[in-house]
């Protein structure tokens, strides 16, 4: 028996037995600590784990990262380096080594994207996208359309970081591909398929705030099945009264592969996020800077995704995909008069939405030099809003026709152009088109690329059909945007460089103007805005086990028609990071996030940068032993220097937020 058998042994036989008194006899906190003192003790007796025990995968990411694939920037399977577009992407790896708690908490560092909580977790979070705002972004799950078709933006605190195997975001217009709301970008999150043998994760862990989560997932393949499920559970009590969160998520996902490289795919995703509301609604006015205090608001919101999918090549020049969706989400909110205020009301509203797609995609390849794809879609929104003071309920739907052409020559120049004509049954039809190129020069590790193209953000339901306020003649916002980039890889690609200049023109804006006649105000298209910038990236192995990251954002955006800058738009962003292996079993990290002030609103002028310190670690206390890979204890702190700063003014950010737990990964 190896030397280090025995003391393990004892010290597994020890700790369970401590686990199972505290388990039986203790709360769900009480629990979670007995567990963490038991496994402390046992990494005590049993000692290092044996080399030959240990994980092979790295807990320093995979810096390199030399040409992923990338489905989102063509829909297709296509490598990075022969995409015109700029992509980012997010792996599971990074959420294994930061342990981002949120999907929002994934995306801070990216170039390009601004993330915006209006408080703490389980808060309302929305992204921009140089200069795009929420409404001009593109969210989807696996391809599936997940935004609110009433509100036109997606609350990133209901979607759950669960088996989730990447986050692709293609920044720049994607309205080819994507049609409508797709003027900035697109942010597509794609779940884990079950690959090789049953394998399984257990997570659970701490906080302060009275902070607890705690997640579960099991994946792999049987004979032509694969699968991958989760489920997972966070709740936290925040910073003021009534401002307590708690989540809930579970997802699945089921795979057939059949003869003729033939796959099916089921994927459902199920969140539910029941929100305190702890700052007081102000008529007429800005919200003060230190909050009024609403003691009783909530706000209940449920998602459900279905999707159902099927890929084919039988023959390689033709393959096919059809996909087949539902989504749906249930949003309520609740408001009872509150105690010690001189004027208050009741308010209550409750909001059902519903999206169901149809999606058929053809690519026919000529060799290794030509591709064309030809797609069809339709889409039917639905959208039923019950409040105190009105109601309505609408519908539309969508046609859409879109087509691409990829040229690719000597494995060096990589052309791509296409079109996308939409019909939508209530402002008619638009026709968009985008074109690009990537060079690379691989003898140099040089890549240049540029891109072009049009977009359009269609009215909400709540523009079109909200009683009173809304206007059935409204056109679709548009958009004329471009950018050029280029990469270098040097000192056999330890350093890893990234520049893109960008510009954007925004026309045919909604806004609200004042009228005349009761409500006093209408929706019209009247507005003008551009923005322009770079995006820089670097990333320096400094040692093998010592990783530098930076990314830097300029934007410089203006209102066309006030001279102002676009709201909530800052000028710069920063984001630092240092990940750093000392032992084979520890890593340690640290990230820098800074953002420059920022225009909020007429009446309250600015609201000012903010600079934010994250940090956190991951340590193997044990390896291989049986049917156990791993055991880790992981630590998270967010906002390490307790700053005092707002992302949206009025809601005060978190201060500092401290999570630790326990990892145990099995096969």
């Amino acid at each position: 028996m190896n030397e280090y058998a025995a003391p393990i042994e004892r010290a597994w036989h020890r700790a369970r037995q401590w686990t199972r008194q505290a388990w039986c006899h203790g709360d769900g906190r009480g629990r979670w600590a007995a567990l963490a003192a038991a496994v402390a003790v046992m990494a005590a007796l049993g000692g290092p784990a044996p080399a030959e025990a240990q994980d092979d995968k790295p807990i320093v990411p995979d810096a390199k990262r030399t040409d992923p694939i990338v489905v989102t920037a063509n829909k297709l399977d296509t490598a990075r380096s022969e995409l015109a577009a700029a992509v980012s992407i997010v792996t599971e790896q990074d959420f294994q080594i930061y342990h981002y708690p949120t999907v929002d908490e994934a995306l801070r560092g990216l170039p390009g994207v601004e993330i915006r909580r209006s408080g703490g977790f389980g808060k309302t979070s929305s992204l921009s996208i140089r200069g795009a705002n929420g409404n001009q972004v593109q969210v989807l799950v696996d391809g599936v359309r997940v935004k609110s078709p009433t509100l036109g933006q997606v609350d990133l605190s209901d979607l759950a970081p669960d088996l989730i195997e990447r986050i692709e975001v293609v920044r720049g217009p994607q309205s080819t591909l994507y049609g409508a709301d797709a003027m900035g970008g697109v942010v597509n999150i794609i779940t884990k398929r079950g690959r090789g043998p049953l394998a399984a994760t257990v997570e659970g862990g701490l906080g302060n705030r009275d902070t607890f989560y705690a997640r579960g997932t099991a994946s792999g393949e049987w004979k032509i099945l694969d699968y991958a499920v989760s489920g997972s559970h966070l709740e936290s009590n925040g910073q003021f009264k009534n401002d307590g969160t708690d989540q809930g998520a579970l997802n699945a996902r089921l795979g057939l592969s059949l003869p003729g490289d033939t796959h099916l795919s089921f994927v459902a995703r199920w969140n539910r996020n029941d929100t305190d509301l702890p700052v007081k609604f102000v008529c007429c006015g800005p919200l003060p800077v230190k909050p009024l205090i609403d003691v009783n608001a909530q706000q209940q919101s449920e998602s459900l995704l279905l999707s159902l999918e099927g890929r084919t090549r039988p023959v390689p020049w033709w393959e096919s995909r059809v996909r087949l969706s539902r989504f749906e989400n249930s949003t309520g909110f609740q408001d009872a008069l509150d105690p010690g205020y001189d004027f208050d009301f009741l308010s209550a509203s409750q909001i059902r939405i519903e999206r169901r797609e149809a999606e058929w995609v053809n690519a026919f390849h000529i060799g290794r030099w030509s591709t064309s794809t030809i797609g069809l879609e339709y889409r039917e929104e639905e959208g039923r809003n019950r409040s105190s003071f009105s109601s309505f309920e609408a519908q539309t739907d969508t046609r859409s026709l879109f087509f691409e052409q990829q040229i690719r020559i000597l494995e060096r120049l990589f052309l791509s152009a296409g079109f996308r004509i939409e019909d939508h049954s209530q402002f008619g039809t638009e026709t968009t088109g985008r074109g690009g190129l990537s060079y690379v020069l691989k003898s140099w590790g040089t890549r240049f690329h540029g891109s072009a193209g049009t977009g359009f953000r269609a009215p909400t339901l709540n523009d079109l059909f909200f009683p009173d306020f809304s206007n059935p003649d409204l056109k679709p916002e548009k958009s004329l945007s471009w950018d050029v980039g280029v990469e270098q890889r040097l000192w056999n690609e330890r350093i890893r460089l990234g520049l893109v200049y960008f510009k954007n023109e925004f026309d045919n804006l909604i806004r609200f103007v004042p009228t005349a006649v009761f409500p006093f105000t209408a929706a019209v298209n009247v507005a003008r805005a551009r923005a322009q910038g770079i995006e820089f990236t670097g990333a320096v192995d400094i040692l093998s086990n010592l990783v530098a990251t930076v990314t830097y954002t300029f934007t410089e955006s203006e209102d066309l028609d006030t001279g102002r800058m676009l709201v909530r738009e800052p000028r710069h962003r920063w984001h630092v990071g240092l990940t750093w292996e000392p032992l084979p079993r520890l890593s340690l990290w640290v990230q820098v996030h800074t953002s420059s002030r920022q225009f909020e609103s007429e009446a309250v002028g600015e609201n000012r940068g903010h600079t934010r310190v994250d940090t956190g670690g991951t340590f193997r206390l044990l390896g291989k032993h049986g049917w156990l890979q791993s055991l880790e204890l992981t630590a998270r702190i967010q906002n390490l220097l307790d700053a005092d700063y707002a992302e949206v003014r009025g809601f005060p950010a978190l201060g500092i937020q401290a999570l630790a737990g326990l990892r145990a990964r099995f096969q």
